[in-house]
């Protein structure tokens, strides 16, 4: 990091550090004492929240195809160039298999072509695969930045789906008005947590009436530059398919150590259950099933601000 970046950045911290917000946490006090009927607790309240999202069905969940369209904010750029990595993670094409717990990646922006293969359950060094206009990247921090937001990202398109595994660890913190609606706040401390991270923590906002996920918030403890910092990404529409709701515009806010807003991104394509299979993705190319754009007439790209 050059001294002009370094000083930008000081500078920012030391004016917005009075923005930052702390992290709920079970004892903290954002949330006020937790009043809920008695037969609410942490691991209700998720899987009212996940079957809401089609949870009832995950078995019959294999894989989710998708399409992006984003877009980065300034400051964003400028703190963290090399995990927004923002000329190239504008517009992509992502494929997910869940049992595998594999994400794809194939972004396209003013910066060219980046592809990224992670699979968090196989062996640390091929974890993360990530190539720059086909060309493969050997740098340790772009395997590692890579690594958390591919994780991350597993865990914005799914949202619940992604976290049934943990139901009976989630922890009801109390509840949140805003914008006139009320929303549980449940806490989860993920082990492993995102990226190369041990752990990290998670919480979702679930709104009472619909019992919708309606925002996720997580720690980010998988990459040097962002160990200390949390965002959350609010879900600001959905769509249904085949009795499975996926958020469909997001919006990305970092909330410690500075509150910014950092991105944008909307659903410009979905299938799912295409019948993908790690073989789909051998060494980092698509083939077969993978390779077909994502496209759906009820996803529109227009979410953008």
């Amino acid at each position: 990091m050059n001294c002009s970046l370094r000083c930008f950045c000081l500078t920012l911290l030391l004016a917005c550090a009075g923005c930052a917000k702390d992290f709920p946490r079970p004892g903290g006090t954002c949330c006020g004492p937790v009043v809920a009927p008695d037969e609410l607790d942490g691991p209700s309240v998720f899987r009212a929240s996940l079957k809401a999202h089609g949870g009832d069905r995950l078995a019959l969940l294999n894989d989710v195809a998708i399409a992006l369209d984003g877009r980065w904010k300034f400051l964003i750029r400028r703190i963290q160039p090399l995990v927004t990595d923002f000329r190239y993670r504008v517009r992509s094409e992502e494929r997910l298999l869940l049992a595998d717990r594999l994400y794809a990646a194939d972004y396209r922006g003013p910066g060219g072509r980046k592809q990224v293969l992670r699979q968090p359950q196989v062996a640390p060094d091929a974890a993360t695969l990530v190539a720059y206009d086909g060309v493969a990247s050997r740098d340790p921090d772009v395997r590692q930045s890579t690594a958390l937001t591919a994780d991350s990202f597993f865990l914005f398109t799914l949202g619940p789906l992604a976290l049934a595994e943990h139901a009976a660890a989630f922890r009801l913190l109390g509840s949140r008005r805003e914008r006139g609606r009320d929303y549980w706040l449940l806490h989860l401390d993920l082990v492993p947590g995102l990226g190369e991270s041990a752990a990290d923590e998670v919480v979702l906002w679930v709104d009472q009436e619909t019992q919708r996920t309606h925002r996720v918030q997580i720690t980010l403890e998988g990459y040097v530059t962002t160990q200390g910092a949390n965002v959350d990404v609010t879900f600001r529409s959905f769509t249904e398919r085949d009795g499975f709701l996926f958020p469909s515009a997001f919006f990305e806010r970092v909330r410690a150590p500075i509150a910014i807003d950092a991105h944008a991104w909307c659903l410009t394509g979905l299938d799912i259950n295409r019948g993908l299979t790690l073989a789909d993705f051998d060494g980092g190319d698509w083939s077969g099933a993978a390779e077909r754009p994502a496209a759906s007439p009820d996803v529109e790209g227009a979410c953008l601000d």
